[in-house]
């Protein structure tokens, strides 16, 4: 199993529990019991949440329930039981452990129980709590819950049971997603009978259980127990998505037409109960399966990078190509009149960790300190080719962004924000400006949010509409007032304060406009003076402050891939038009599209 694909699980899971408020009470200790490996990713999200919370849990881990801690109040009891085998050691321990607990002030005894394979039933689509109890008369879970049973009215006692794990690779796991995905690997062949489709199974992703795991622990009810698993699939869908996704590596499908089954049958878990308690799946069934398939596939196969190359119509390529293009073109236009730029953001994180563009972006950003950015914005409206326009709120014709962009014209890029506005959308290049501001903290944190309000005002005066989120009734009473001036008259404005400190003599900068988060000025000192780099097949440029700022953009660890969740092209494209990029074309046969209607 890669380790990225565990890694994404627990940061879906840490997102999952911090959104929706997850938390255990401060300073718990947890201790969490068992062989299987939903044990070690239930630790490694504790830990994880430790480093990036104020809670401060204490962690133990333990095979067993001789290995726990000294009495601690506000423990948490976590027992992993895999009740696949009639392992009556794990019983004995498992009321040892209820035990110890019972005699703990506070404590809470969850069971995170793995049960049998469920039989095929065709009269019952997903067995809810109590009808999974009902037909479970006799059997080794049974004596399981009667075990819990005995301590409900000595602590807080809690079961969740798991069918089938998604990424387990067992023999009991009525699922077996990863036997599937190896000997479609090993045989370059998915084997379907038509019988599968009538096979239709639940099974949970890690993340998901983790999730579960703390819902239970801060919303649910003693003495109740919880069905969790994933959404319903049959072993054709499954295996349909296999060979789909992975046909393109030649991998073939082999289909058996069978009449043996003509009605469905179900080994389904319903999870309506867990569900009313706030519980919902981090994501859908496909995604999931495309995560888990990354975590079994050897290094050649690249699914994640495959769905990026869909997510823009197939035409990545042509947009990068074209940005490159006009990368060189700035370059050039700066060596001629002697302006230093250098790579921003992403892009300079790209240069850094992948000598070019990070897998999953789709632009190019370059920055300037002021003094080189007014000389540039100079030398492109008079340089710049044709193909090229230079764009900035000082042109009057709708473009209010606080940043510019160089746009290619015959084609079109824009998001759901930004088709909202009368303005040329091309595929762009962003041009950031690092501004100047005080050397003392109350002035730049003065500075700043004067701009960040007047940002806000702006937003709305522009989209011309009162916001949706809880700012909607002050916006509403606001806009009447902000439409006595006009957005021309507001760029101004901001412009003015972010200047403010254009021609003092201060040695710091503010980061560069944009919508992020405040990550705190930076020394001008690392921006003074530019290194070459290699960005794909180009030679550019990159600030000798690079990995300060690098580290306080993105954080110390920034030459870490992000999580599999996290790489999705950073554009939410709305439309995309590439126009005349898409062919080879002789320049002087080029017919130019007014992209408002193709015909006029």
């Amino acid at each position: 199993m890669h380790s990225d694909f565990s890694k994404n699980e627990i940061f879906m899971s840490c997102e999952y529990i911090k959104s929706h408020n997850l938390f255990l009470k401060k300073g718990s200790v947890v201790n969490v019991i068992g062989k299987h490996c939903l044990c070690d990713y239930i630790c490694s999200t504790l830990k994880s949440l430790n480093d990036t919370t104020e809670y401060g849990y204490t962690v133990y881990q333990s095979e067993n329930a001789d290995a726990l801690s000294s009495t601690v109040k506000k423990q948490c009891f976590l027992y992993c039981f895999d009740a696949r085998t009639n392992d009556t050691y794990k019983l004995t321990d498992m009321t040892k452990a209820l035990e110890y607990a019972s005699k703990t002030d506070g404590a809470q005894f969850i069971a995170l129980v793995i049960i049998p394979p469920l039989s095929k039933r065709e009269d019952v689509k997903a067995l809810s709590e109590i009808e999974l109890s009902k037909i479970s008369r006799n059997t080794f879970l049974e004596k399981i819950e009667d075990a819990l049973s005995l301590y409900k009215d000595k602590l807080n006692v809690k079961e969740i049971r798991f069918d089938n794990f998604l990424m387990e690779d067992s023999s009991d796991n009525a699922l077996n997603f990863s036997a599937i995905v190896n000997d479609a690997v090993s045989t370059k062949c998915v084997t379907a009978d038509s019988g599968d489709a009538f096979d239709v199974i639940s099974a949970v992703t890690f993340s998901d259980a983790i999730n579960a795991v703390f819902t239970v622990a801060v919303n649910g009810n003693h003495g109740n127990i919880y069905n969790c698993s994933g959404e319903a699939l049959s072993l054709f869908e499954v295996k349909s998505f296999v060979y789909e996704t992975l046909c393109e590596y030649g991998i073939r499908l082999n289909f058996i037409n069978s009449e043996n089954q003509n009605k469905k049958s179900y080994r389904v878990l319903n999870c309506g109960k867990l569900n009313s308690l706030g519980f919902t799946r981090v994501c859908d069934s496909k995604t999931a399966m495309l995560y888990a398939l990354d975590g079994i596939l050897p290094d050649t196969y690249d699914v994640i990078s495959d769905k990026l190359d869909s997510i823009y119509d197939g035409k990545i390529s042509y947009i990068r190509e074209q940005e490159l293009e006009l990368l060189k073109v700035v370059d050039k236009i700066c060596i001629e009149n002697s302006i230093t730029y250098f790579l921003s953001g992403g892009t300079m994180l790209g240069a850094a960790r992948h000598k070019g563009f990070i897998p999953w972006d789709d632009d190019i950003d370059i920055a300037m300190l002021r003094e080189d950015y007014e000389r540039f914005k100079k030398a492109c409206i008079e340089q710049l080719p044709q193909k090229y326009e230079y764009q900035s709120y000082t042109n009057k014709d709708g473009y209010h962004y606080f940043f510019d962009k160089i746009t290619i014209k015959d084609t079109y890029f824009s998001t759901k924000y930004s088709d909202k506005f009368d303005m040329r959308k091309g595929i762009f290049m962003d041009i950031f400006v690092f501004d100047k501001t005080s050397d003392k903290p109350f002035f730049q944190k003065l500075h700043f949010n004067t701009l960040m309000k007047m940002r806000l005002l702006m937003n709305v005066r522009w989209i011309n509409c009162a916001r949706k989120d809880k700012s909607y009734m002050l916006s509403k009473l606001l806009l009447p007032i902000l439409r006595i001036f006009s957005m021309d008259t507001y760029s101004k404005w901001y412009d003015k304060v972010l200047r403010r400190y254009e021609k003092r003599k201060t040695s710091t900068v503010l980061p560069p406009a944009t919508d992020h988060k405040w990550r705190g000025v930076m020394p001008k000192k690392w921006f003074d003076d530019v290194t070459i780099t290699q960005f794909e097949n180009v030679p550019t440029y990159i600030p000798v402050g690079c990995d300060n700022y690098l580290k306080q953009w993105y954080g110390d660890d920034f030459m870490e891939m992000l999580p599999l969740c996290k790489r999705v092209g950073s554009h939410d494209f709305y439309r995309l038009d590439i126009g005349n990029e898409i062919n080879s074309v002789d320049e002087s046969d080029v017919k130019h599209y007014n992209y408002k209607g193709e015909l006029l």
